[in-house]
């Protein structure tokens, strides 16, 4: 690395010799400029940052010493030489007192001494330099490190009751004003957050989390501070001393500017307290499900809980309930305009009185899928089998559509679809070679399985079987292998004693990972959040 030099001297010849003294084409040194007063000097400082200036002290309009008086100054870092004609001890002690790093005679100077001297400045200046990136990398750790410190914390007091103590832990350490006056938590979620992390846009889940926190953050500035923590499934809650709705309209449009994304709002009532941190991100939370039936601010897209109603502590009944009775003669008498009528009737029943907490909704429509399940599976047939509708499968739309309304029009579409695969499908028999490929599977779903594996057993080619059983089942073979290790892993995982990276193995899965997405893309939730579902846990 080349250091950059300034000669500043009136003397014409003194420049001369010393940019002969210093090499100009090596990788040590630069002369960058030459200048014949203080003034002239400050100038090209101004303009061009140098690493050492060699000076002379005697010089018109502005000496060496005020001259190293203003780099010392202005530009602590520059290495000063000091050339001079005079030896006279207090130039010494004066040019020394003001930082300067050698004092030179100019009638004794010797090339050597003098590339000597410049080469143990330039090892210095680089030590240095080396040691303040040092330093810059470590506060910048220690200051990272404080605000994910900070906001873990913040997570923990909102995510879990905490006590007074712990409150004022972390308002102590952390120097967070006391919000005295009361405080609103809004809790923001990334729409279709699960379908985004399947696209894989942005890599990573960590990196979609921080991109959007970022931006959010520097929203919150704006509108006069306040504390921003990152929650789990594309949640953010933000603690404020008040509610803004132009805030909050603010950072969705950024979000859809900057990142291609949509936001929606949950916001607790207003004047909690500082202890009461965990009770207004619930709040928020209650006020973010309840869109789950529409309305709200900001086109359905912001709910207050002041706005969400009790819900009801009783199952629902009458319209509001689903009947399965009479669900399951429609579908065994294929009535397919009486199920799209008791679809459309149910659904608005539900709207009309949102009294019942929208979780329990979903599980009636969970109720809903199995009685199509239990009807395909008298025949021998399977719900998973049913040709995919919008590319979803149904208890992964119920689990993850973000309204009650998406949930009726996909099952609206799905009725007519679900309907042809039994007409084509159920209590058919297939052919013999299409049996045995499935006993190879069912045997075999702990193993990595090939198609062309399986094929080259029967006697057939990979395409020619490809084709053959999808015509025969309505489904590929692939999806036919996942269904059938997503069938069996549903079973494992009602054992608590085994582990989830197990499960993935003993149905063919090397990645747990891997297998975690497949089965969600099946049943609208990770294999842990299925467990606890299936223990009675959640």
């Amino acid at each position: 690395m080349r250091l950059r030099l300034l000669i500043v001297d009136d003397e014409i010849l003194v420049r001369i010799g010393l940019k002969t003294i210093i090499p100009m084409g090596g990788d040590e040194f630069e002369v960058v400029g030459e200048a014949v007063s203080g003034k002239e000097a400050l100038a090209i400082l101004e303009e061009t940052p140098c690493d050492i200036v060699l000076t002379d002290i005697r010089m018109p309009d502005m000496d060496g010493l005020e001259l190293l008086k203003h780099i010392h100054e202005r530009w602590p870092q520059t290495k000063t030489f000091i050339l001079s004609n005079h030896s006279d001890f207090a130039y010494v002690q004066t040019a020394l007192r003001l930082g300067a790093a050698e004092y030179m005679i100019k009638l004794e100077i010797e090339p050597q001494e003098l590339m000597r001297k410049l080469r143990d400045v330039r090892d210095k200046l680089l030590a240095e330099r080396e040691k303040r990136i040092e330093v810059s990398q470590l506060e910048s750790k220690v200051s990272r490190y404080g605000r994910e410190v900070k906001e873990k914390r913040l997570r923990e007091l909102l995510l879990r009751p905490s006590t007074r103590r712990e409150t004022e832990e972390w308002l102590g350490e952390f120097d967070v004003p006391p919000f005295q006056a009361g405080l609103v938590v809004t809790v923001a979620e990334i729409r279709t957050y699960a379908g985004l992390l399947e696209r894989n846009r942005f890599q990573s889940e960590r990196l979609l989390q921080f991109t959007v926190a970022n931006v959010l953050a520097e929203i919150l500035k704006k509108y006069g501070g306040g504390e921003l923590a990152s929650l789990d499934n594309g949640r953010f809650a933000i603690v404020q001393r008040t509610f803004s709705l132009t805030m909050i309209e603010e950072m969705d449009r950024a979000v859809g500017t900057f990142l291609k994304l949509s936001l929606r709002f949950g916001v607790s009532r207003p004047d909690h307290t500082i202890y009461g941190l965990h009770a207004a991100c619930l709040e928020a939370l209650e006020a973010l499900e309840h869109l789950f039936y529409g309305g709200g601010e900001l086109e359905g897209r912001v709910m207050r809980r002041a706005d969400v109603p009790d819900y009801a502590a009783v199952p629902a009944t009458g319209d509001q309930a689903v009947h399965e009775e009479q669900w399951d003669r429609l579908i065994e008498a294929q009535d397919e305009a009486g199920m799209q009528r008791l679809l459309q009737s149910w659904t608005a029943a539900v709207l009309a009185a949102p009294s019942i907490r929208p979780s329990a909704v979903r599980e009636q429509w969970i109720q809903l899928a199995n009685c199509f399940a239990r009807c395909l599976k008298q025949e021998g047939a399977d719900i998973y089998a049913v040709t995919l509708h919008d590319g979803r499968y149904p208890y992964h739309v119920i689990r993850q559509a973000e309204t009650l309304e998406h949930i009726r029009d996909w099952f609206h579409g799905w009725i007519p679809v679900f309907l042809e695969y039994r007409r084509q499908h159920g209590r058919h028999k297939w052919r013999s070679e299409v049996q045995t490929v499935v006993r190879l599977v069912q045997e075999r779903l702990h193993l990595p399985l090939k198609v062309s594996e399986l094929a080259a057993e029967i006697g057939f080619t990979e395409n020619y079987l490809s084709i053959l059983f999808k015509k025969e089942t309505g489904e590929t073979l692939t999806d036919f292998m996942t269904r059938v290790r997503m069938k069996k892993a549903r079973e494992l995982l009602k054992n608590p004693e085994t582990k989830i990276y197990e499960v993935s193995e003993q149905v063919g899965y090397a990645d747990p990972n891997h297998f975690s997405r497949s089965f969600k893309q099946l049943e609208g939730m990770y294999p842990t959040e299925f467990r606890k579902l299936a223990l009675g846990k959640a």
